[in-house]
């Protein structure tokens, strides 16, 4: 069985399709990696997984139960969390401080 299982997942901004009926599944221990083009959704899609944006169509399971979390501490409690895609960083910290800066543990 699948870890965590997307199907159809999409998410529109007014007029503007971001993500438009993804599917994807992972089993523990998979590793995996997103690929595509600005404006192909990969970041969409893990902000919804991370709780950060709501989907407005599709699914998501975690272990066959419906995954739906309502902010980031919701997600981080089922297990999932995200280290974004940051621009700025803090200059006197190291990347290893840079990168966790923002993750709750």
């Amino acid at each position: 069985m699948d870890l965590l299982e997307v199907s159809g997942l999409s998410k529109r901004y007014g007029g503007i399709v971001a993500l438009s009926g993804a599917d994807f599944s992972a089993r523990a221990g998979e590793v995996h990696a997103l690929l595509g083009e600005n404006g192909a959704g990969k970041s969409t899609l893990i902000q919804i997984l991370a709780g950060a944006v709501r989907h407005d169509g599709g699914a998501i399971r975690i272990n066959g139960a419906p995954y739906a979390p309502a902010n980031p501490d919701a997600a981080h409690a089922a297990g999932i969390s995200a280290v974004f895609q940051e621009l700025s960083l803090i200059p006197d910290l190291t990347i290893e401080q840079n990168i966790w800066s923002g993750v709750r543990r």
